[in-house]
């Protein structure tokens, strides 16, 4: 009997998964995105597109990327001096460190080494939240806010497959629209093709020639 009122009984919501710095960099900065930025909200758009450049290029684990400022501008779609601009904005924060600064090499360059503090990361995301949520609070009390606005979508059932292959309804008609009943004359011609082939199955030897003409 207590086994049955275990199982009547709503199983608890499960507890939130809380981020730490072993979590994937992309995951991090991604949360980081969907808290509103915190801190770097007010930073420069590029800052923020160069770090999500970064979240897929850099190893997920480690959060290092070999990458040149080039290659970044190009998967960021700014300018080589915005990236750089953005990078030593990133580097001041203490977000991102220069473990090996690039080089060039005639026509080839030498990619820098990239480490993307993972800790400063999250240390960022409760603020981000906070804020986020203080926002959305600010924006729900201005008069016309969302808990005064009515809900006008209508609610509607999710349509059945009744609903959705039904023939259209004739003009005029008052009454709900019939199915048609038995098979179309396209289907009913199938059927006689397919009772056609099965009655004079094709023999092996036209099987074997049609095989040695494909393989020509």
């Amino acid at each position: 009997m207590a086994v049955a009122d275990d199982i009547s009984a709503p199983s608890a919501p499960p507890p939130p998964v809380r981020l730490n710095a072993r979590a994937p960099l992309w995951r991090l900065i991604d949360a980081l995105a969907a808290g509103g930025w915190g801190d770097l909200r007010d930073a420069p758009q590029s800052v923020r597109t160069y770090l999500l450049a970064l979240a897929r290029i850099a190893d997920a684990r480690t959060g290092v990327a070999e990458v040149t400022d080039a290659q970044a501008a190009e998967r960021a779609g700014l300018s080589v001096r915005t990236i750089i601009r953005a990078r030593t904005w990133l580097q001041a924060a203490g977000l991102v460190v220069m473990a090996r600064r690039g080089a060039r090499q005639g026509l080839r360059g030498v990619a820098s080494l990239l480490s993307v503090t993972k800790r400063a990361l999250v240390a960022l995301l409760p603020a981000a939240r906070r804020a986020k949520d203080a926002r959305s609070r600010r924006r729900a009390s201005r008069p016309g806010g969302a808990p005064s606005l009515p809900n006008l979508t209508r609610w509607q059932s999710f349509p059945s497959w009744r609903r959705k292959t039904a023939p259209p309804r004739r003009s005029g008609s008052a009454g709900p629209a019939t199915r048609p009943t038995g098979p179309s004359s396209v289907q009913r011609q199938l059927l006689a093709e397919a009772a056609a082939a099965a009655a004079h199955p094709p023999r092996a030897a036209t099987i074997a020639a049609a095989r040695a003409a494909i393989a020509r």
